[in-house]
Formats: structure tokens, C-alpha cells, sequence
């Protein structure tokens, strides 16, 4: 007997994609950005502050090399998906997460690749989690004996700063609410 996975969920994961003064470098222009431009996310519930549909980090010369490496390691995956179409980053935003913030789940309809890259995630971060996409449409399995990645409803993410989780856009995913004592710093993006 053999196990096939046919319709596997994948998700690509890139440490350091950045040196630490890169990073530093990067938080400085963030923290110059908000201290400039107002919160969006204006239908979101959570009151998290963020840049989406007010600041595309595309357009911060500094902050567009970031966006070159997501472009680079997307098109890195696509290629594991056997997919030779290049894909280009449509919009881009950061988050800054405080203590208590959180994100509810959702998907990022209208792309195919969604990324997040972590400049910070200090200790009690909420943790970055993704719902297994044939949940809730599937009766779960019953009386399970241990979980592994054959059988479970989600998985999460607690990376080290600098690293760069990416996934198809339909994948559902939130973050928990964290209990950090200094900010959890993300920058969100969606590719097509």
C-alpha cells in the first residue's frame, strides 16, 4: 500500500532573505511611513494598523528591493510548481501589530501567490496560521489518534525575523492574537 498526494497544500518558506542591516533599514523607512500616513484595512475587523490601499511599498524606492526579492523567491516556487508564467507583485502593504492586535482569517481573492515577510516577530507574536483548504466543505475525520500534516485543520507559523512565507492566494489564513511587548512588523503581498 502507498499514500499518493495529489492535491497537496504547499507553502514555501525562505529564511534571511535580507541581511540585518537591510532589515534595520527597512523598520526605520516603516516607522517614517506611519508616522505619516493613515491606517487602511478599512474593512477589516481588527483595527491593526497597516498601509493596504493607503501605501504600496512598491513605490518607497527603498522599500521596492524587498518587493524585488519576493518577486525573485514567488517566481522560485512557481517554477517548483512547474509554472513558467513570471509573476509581478500587484499591491503591497505593511502591518504593525501591537499587543492584543490580531487578524481574522480570510483569503486574497483576485491574485495567485500571497506573501508575508517578517521584519519583526518578537516573543508572544501572534502566530501566523493557515486553514486547511478543504475545511469546512469536508466532514473532518473522526477520532484521530495523533495529528501530522496528512490529517490536520491548520498549521502555524512563529519565523525568525527576515524570513518570507509564501502561498496561493486562496489558502485562509489569520493571525492569532499576540501578546508581544514590542511591535510584530509584517509586509504583505499579492502577486499575479
Amino acid at each position: 500500500m502507498s499514500i499518493q498526494l495529489w492535491f497537496p497544500t504547499s507553502i514555501y518558506v525562505k529564511e534571511n532573505i535580507i541581511s540585518e542591516d537591510e532589515n534595520d533599514s527597512f523598520i526605520q523607512e516603516i516607522e517614517k511611513i506611519k508616522s505619516t500616513v493613515s491606517s487602511g484595512g478599512n474593512n477589516w475587523e481588527t483595527k491593526v494598523y497597516n498601509t493596504c490601499d493607503t501605501y504600496d511599498l512598491r513605490k518607497n524606492k527603498k522599500l521596492n528591493k524587498l518587493c524585488q526579492r519576493v518577486e525573485e523567491y514567488t517566481n522560485l516556487f512557481a517554477a517548483q510548481l512547474n509554472s513558467i508564467h513570471t509573476y509581478k507583485i500587484i499591491d503591497s502593504w505593511f502591518n504593525y501589530y501591537n499587543k492584543n492586535d490580531f487578524q481574522e482569517s480570510h483569503h486574497h481573492a483576485g491574485s495567485i501567490f500571497s506573501a508575508v515577510y517578517f521584519f519583526t516577530n518578537p516573543e508572544g507574536s501572534g502566530k501566523l496560521s493557515f486553514e486547511n483548504p478543504i475545511e469546512p466543505d469536508m466532514l473532518p475525520l473522526k477520532n484521530i489518534s495523533a495529528i501530522n500534516n496528512l490529517n490536520c485543520l491548520s498549521c502555524n507559523y512563529d519565523p525568525a525575523p527576515r524570513t518570507l512565507i509564501i502561498f496561493r492566494s486562496n489558502i485562509r489564513h489569520m493571525v492569532s492574537r499576540g501578546d508581544n511587548e514590542s511591535p510584530r512588523i509584517t509586509a504583505a503581498f499579492n502577486l499575479s
